[in-house]
């Protein structure tokens, strides 16, 4: 008898201890690396919250693994509805990935919204813009350019685009900056 309790504690105790047991997964990382620009030393913000025109302007990038893009982002000076776009600028003509509305509920605050994970390889050439007539120009104080490519995380920053669109028409921005960006969009990338 004596055995047979000892047997059922022990498997009691055996299985106790398996069931209390926690599989170590580690919770996906999520990457936003455009808003980096914020962080950068020794830079000045120039705050714009209404323009005399419209514009596109965003970021062309490249994951440095696969993984998956979940999220679009703002961060404006302004309240309201903006246009959030996720290129792919592989081939000849850009192409939109995702065209999302994003509303910015509080000023200086990012917003991001949920899209349907997009599954983007390794190197692939993408591209984020906003359309807006609201933005931060970031510079550097002693007037430097910024050095592109430039690495936050798992993204390679390949350049800042913008043009003028006060016809609210979907192309991707080909003129780049390098002494002043408007870090005022992103993206939320996790890796696999």
């Amino acid at each position: 008898m004596k055995t047979k309790f000892k047997y059922a504690a022990s498997l009691l105790f055996l299985l106790a201890a398996l069931t209390s047991c926690k599989k170590d997964v580690a919770e996906p990382v999520e990457e936003s690396p455009f808003f980096v620009f914020f962080d950068q030393p020794s830079i000045t913000i120039d705050t714009t919250p209404v323009a005399a025109t419209t514009w596109e302007y965003g970021f062309v990038f490249n994951p440095l693994v696969d993984g998956n893009i979940t999220k679009l982002g703002l961060k404006l000076p302004v309240t309201g509805e903006f246009s959030v776009k996720l290129w792919d600028l592989s081939g000849s003509t850009p192409v939109v990935l995702s065209d999302q509305k994003v509303t910015s509920a509080i000023s200086h605050t990012p917003a991001f919204v949920s899209i349907p994970d997009i599954a983007v390889r390794k190197d692939a050439k993408l591209g984020i813009t906003v359309l807006a007539n609201s933005f931060y120009r970031i510079q550097k104080q002693n007037a430097a350019e910024f050095a592109f490519p430039m690495v936050a995380g798992n993204i390679r920053i390949v350049s800042f685009n913008e043009e003028m669109n006060n016809m609210n028409l979907a192309v991707f921005p080909q003129t780049t900056n390098t002494n002043r960006v408007a870090a005022c969009v992103n993206v939320v990338f996790v890796a696999d």
